[in-house]
């Protein structure tokens, strides 16, 4: 039995235009519009880094600690008056 060619790999940024896609069709049901798309790319691809570096558990806190203050800011929007 031949052995069967092996798959070329991937680039990552096909695997990243790949996953932009696929998210946005299963989480908005829709194709990204063209800056939906761009804006998945650079988190995609900035993820990658970060796994590829080693640092992706500081980059996840630090998307979790920016979502936790914007959350924060916004609940107080109504309440706190600046002068």
């Amino acid at each position: 039995m031949p052995d069967p060619q092996p798959q070329p790999q991937q680039t990552t940024d096909q695997v990243v235009e790949a996953c932009s896609t696929a998210i946005g069709r299963n989480v908005l049901g829709r194709d990204l519009t063209p800056e939906e798309t761009e804006a998945m790319k650079t988190i995609f691809s900035a993820a990658a880094q970060a796994l590829s570096e080693g640092f992706i558990q500081r980059l996840a806190n630090h998307v979790l600690a920016e979502r936790r203050d914007e959350s924060i800011e916004e609940f107080f929007e109504d309440k706190l008056k600046t002068d």
